[in-house]
């Protein structure tokens, strides 16, 4: 009768672990398409008949899906988390996994996946900013209103960048602490 009472939080446990896999897995597919899509830009961009300013793409695409990549990086934490506070202590025992992967964690992550997801995300939009920076601002032969669309779309893509880099940056300093 008493297995009856840990039922409930065991299948809810492994539901759950089953959300953390297929999380990792969109994360791990986002990953992969921001490196497809960014290589294919920048493919198209230095084929001669494509403009340069398509470029202008990869901080925006960049920033939509770096936001998708923390975004399931933080459901992961809050699954986690609500398994190791909430479910764990209904089970004899506990769930060890939480509390031993905290304590085995490496110390230093950032070589690791920190900077690979810097220059995968806001690193990918900076260099699209960099190299169409000429074309932006250079003493080209377009009219003004197709160069202050130019400048504005090429500080939108800034502004992404810099957001990219805030968002992957908090992910890595909010990161817990191993005990």
């Amino acid at each position: 009768m008493a297995d009856r009472a840990f039922e409930g939080p065991l299948a809810e446990y492994a539901t759950l672990r089953g959300e953390i896999d297929s999380r990792y897995k969109y994360q791990q597919q986002i990953l992969a398409l921001q490196l497809t899509l960014t290589s294919a830009i920048f493919a198209l961009a230095f084929s001669k008949p494509a403009p340069l300013g398509v470029l202008l793409i990869v901080p925006l695409s960049s920033y939509l899906l770096c936001g998708r990549y923390i975004g399931q990086r933080t459901a992961i934490r809050w699954i986690s988390r609500y398994i190791e506070t909430e479910l764990s202590p209904q089970v004899p025992g506990g769930f060890g996994w939480p509390t031993w992967s905290r304590a085995n964690r490496r110390p230093e992550r950032f070589f690791d996946w920190y900077l690979p997801l810097l220059i995968c995300f806001p690193g990918a939009g900076l260099l699209a900013l960099g190299w169409t920076a000429g074309l932006v601002f250079g003493s080209g032969q377009i009219s003004a209103w197709a160069r202050t669309g130019l400048v504005l779309v090429w500080l939108i893509g800034l502004v992404s960048a810099a957001t990219c880099a805030y968002l992957v940056s908090r992910v890595y300093i909010k990161r817990p602490q191993t005990t």
